[in-house]
């Protein structure tokens, strides 16, 4: 078996420092994103199973694991857009013209992001349990989210950047993404959405997002939760 070189580096962006992790090879590029308050390690299983095949590129999004945003945007928010942002630059830096997109939870809204503002980058998005706005939540999450986000900004400036951090992430729930259709109308590559008929994604959003998205395809896993795809892994890979 053929050993696949993997190196470490990290991507210089306007506002942080994105770590990344490139397996190399003459495959077609991956890009794995994963979900809010995560980092690449979720996705060790699917490195495993498709660095032979593509070449898979796994990265920390901003304010997760080892990315760091710069001094001078640290205490501000940001958005799912601006993440999208970051892969872009991610790209540039790796000298990869375009590529698959596999993204999960706040990873697949990057992911479909991504897609709508740079079509000609994208070659496919397989987007697992991702929403096109924040309606798309459940109500007990959403709920969730606003009272601990209001809470957060109440408190910010009086407690740790750690703290603030967390306002971050709430702020990705609570206003994070706002894809229009005219956004979706403008992916030209495949989709293929995954979502769980229990996800915390409504199944009617996963619905709609499949009839917004030109050439998208919905497959709705019965009895799935939010993380089925880290519990039930090969089922995941053959999809």
């Amino acid at each position: 078996m053929q050993k696949i070189s993997c190196r470490q580096g990290v991507a210089d962006t306007p506002h942080a420092w994105i770590y990344y992790k490139d397996h190399g090879g003459r495959g077609t590029p991956l890009v794995m994103l994963h979900g809010n308050a995560e980092t690449h390690r979720v996705f060790k299983y699917y490195e495993k199973q498709l660095s032979g095949t593509y070449r898979t590129i796994l990265m920390d999004s901003r304010a997760h694991g080892r990315s760091k945003m710069k001094p001078a945007y640290a205490k501000r928010e940001f958005t799912i857009a601006d993440m999208a942002e970051d892969v872009a630059v991610l790209l540039d830096t790796l000298h990869i013209k375009s590529c698959i997109l596999l993204g999960f939870s706040d990873g697949a809204n990057i992911a479909l992001e991504f897609a709508s503002r740079f079509p000609e980058r994208t070659i496919s998005v397989i987007a697992v349990s991702g929403n096109i706005s924040p309606d798309g939540l459940i109500f007990p999450l959403q709920l969730f989210s606003s009272v601990k986000y209001t809470l957060l900004k109440a408190v910010n400036g009086f407690f740790s950047q750690h703290l603030f951090r967390q306002q971050q992430l709430a702020s990705l729930l609570c206003n994070s993404p706002m894809m229009t259709k005219a956004d979706l109308q403008k992916i030209k590559a495949p989709v293929l959405l995954i979502a769980g008929t229990r996800d915390v994604v409504k199944v009617s959003h996963s619905r709609r997002m499949e009839r917004l998205i030109p050439h998208a395809r919905l497959v709705l896993v019965k009895g799935a939760t939010h993380t089925s795809m880290f519990a039930r892994e090969k089922e995941y890979l053959k999809m």
